[in-house]
């Protein structure tokens, strides 16, 4: 069945991206597979400075080492790269995975060289670590006490923590270091990704991007017409006039609570934006937060 008739089927509709680099991670997987390639994408500083293997740089983050990592680290990255580029759009998104990529992957020259000599597996650890910043500053908690276990609360954020936790304490420090250094990158890139990349790239990247776009389901395209028609007023039988009904007053709009306000105050936006932003989305918090995101 084609995307076209099947809305399941985009799931990273609007999110191109994300789905470039979840396609390049398990292509690159499969030909690294069957050609015994994985030992020559781990990111190893003494052959990259020693024998001058510098590819190393540039393919460490395309693919996982194993296929548990693979399937686990997928489930992690491709929600959360989804969520955030759907909130800032492609071409920000797209800067801002550029930006941390870079910055990452100039700490962990630095750090593997001068702190540490040992092997860095493969994957894109970096920029799991700079979506997990993104959500763990930017995503509110919307219950707190979702689930309970042992006398403790968790919210059900937790269950986001729990999933990355397993795909970033897999190989100990080859995989906590870069995961910590791209969730560094990333708090310091959100404010860089506003510098978009020049357009050259963005021409290059729409080129190639128009093999993997989704387009939209025709049954989604068609619910504004079908909504159109079910709102147009019926036409009254001849020589009669359908009468109006009553206007009803507007209801006054709730005043948000001081818990939403807290909570989305502790995210470092100001009061009267705050109350605004949740006078607008009928005190929705994840909606409110996201329309403060987006300015």
């Amino acid at each position: 069945m084609s995307s076209l008739s099947n809305p399941k089927a985009v799931w990273f509709l609007g999110a191109p991206v994300s789905k470039a680099i979840a396609i390049t991670a398990v292509v690159t997987y499969i030909v690294a597979e069957m050609n015994k390639m994985h030992q020559a994408l781990i990111f190893d500083t003494t052959k990259i400075f020693d024998h001058a293997q510098f590819y190393r740089i540039f393919v460490c983050n395309l693919t996982f080492g194993s296929m548990g990592e693979l399937i686990f680290g997928l489930l992690a990255l491709c929600p959360l790269l989804r969520r955030f580029e759907r909130e800032m759009g492609s071409r920000k998104f797209g800067a801002f995975i550029v930006y941390t990529s870079i910055l990452s992957t100039v700490m962990e020259l630095l750090f593997f060289n001068i702190f540490f000599d040992i092997e860095r597996y493969s994957g894109p650890y970096p920029q799991l670590g700079a979506v997990l910043g993104l959500f763990h500053k930017f995503t509110p908690r919307m219950h707190p006490k979702f689930f309970g276990v042992l006398g403790y609360d968790f919210s059900e954020k937790s269950i986001i923590y729990g999933l990355c936790a397993q795909v970033i304490l897999s190989g100990g420090l080859s995989t906590i270091t870069p995961t910590f250094f791209g969730f560094i990158s990333g708090m310091l890139a959100v404010k860089w990704s506003e510098t978009e990349l020049p357009d050259f790239v963005y021409t290059i990247a729409g080129l190639i991007g128009k093999v993997i776009t989704d387009d939209a389901p025709a049954v989604m395209m068609s619910r504004s017409v079908q909504r159109g028609g079910a709102n147009r007023t019926r036409r009254a039988p001849t020589g009669t006039r359908a009468a109006a009904p009553p206007a009803q007053p507007p209801r006054p709009p709730q005043p948000p609570p001081e818990e939403a306000i807290a909570q989305l105050t502790s995210m470092g936006f100001d009061r009267e934006s705050v109350i605004r932003a949740l006078q607008q989305t009928d005190n929705n918090i994840e909606a409110a937060a996201n329309r403060l995101l987006m300015g």
